[in-house]
């Protein structure tokens, strides 16, 4: 695959015909190489090409995904990893491919995007621009309440779902029981809105203990 969407090779007509994958021609991106015969291709080129074919795609040796493996050789590695690039982005040139994503961790001229880009802010630009941006972009400003607001909310779910687990678990515990109690008394006093119900074992309903009694209306307007 070419080397990505923010740098491109210096002089790729002198690099290595064994550092280029046979199928994009390019110099090889997380190199797989396939023991049975040898032929090695980026990660992503033969992933794609085996969602067709089943074959290796120099020699036709039949093979499966499965059959390649990262490449280790740290010589070949290195070899890939100094293939010089230049930045799309700025003047800089003469940058090792393997020291790219450091470079552009740091490039000013690289475009990114606004750091509450999560909860919408639709603003990219140079990473120079960024701080002028972040300064009055109101986002940026109640994105931590919104985090913390956001944990809140997962911490109060995660207490529901536990004593919902807890309500079940009665429920199973009492059912029997409880179903026995219902049928003998007939009625029961809804613990929230204090109306009377009959008893149904068809009616829907939290749980059926004796001690908490809620009438269908109230779990639905409660638990809908």
């Amino acid at each position: 695959m070419a080397a990505n969407n923010n740098c491109e090779y210096i002089n790729d007509k002198s690099i290595p015909e064994d550092l280029l994958c046979p199928i994009c021609t390019d110099p090889l991106e997380e190199p797989l190489s396939a023991n049975q015969c040898g032929h090695t291709f980026c990660r992503q080129c033969i992933t794609g090409t085996f969602q067709t074919m089943s074959q290796c795609p120099t020699c036709r040796y039949t093979l499966t995904l499965e059959d390649f493996q990262p490449v280790t050789l740290r010589p070949f590695l290195n070899q890939l990893n100094q293939i010089l690039v230049k930045c799309k982005s700025c003047p800089e040139t003469n940058i090792q491919r393997g020291n790219f994503k450091d470079h552009a961790i740091k490039c000013m001229k690289t475009i990114v995007s606004c750091p509450a880009a999560d909860i919408k802010c639709s603003w990219t630009g140079q990473r120079e621009k960024m701080q002028d941006h972040v300064s009055i972009c109101p986002l940026v400003q109640i994105q931590p309440v919104i985090t913390e607001l956001n944990a809140t909310v997962k911490q109060q779910s995660e207490q529901i779902h536990f004593l919902y687990t807890v309500l079940e678990k009665i429920s199973t515990n009492h059912k029997k029981t409880c179903k026995e109690y219902y049928k003998a008394k007939g009625a029961a006093y809804c613990d929230i809105c204090k109306k009377r119900f009959i008893f149904n074992e068809h009616e829907h309903r939290l749980h059926y203990c004796p001690e908490t009694d809620f009438c269908s209306t109230c779990v639905k307007k409660y638990f809908s």
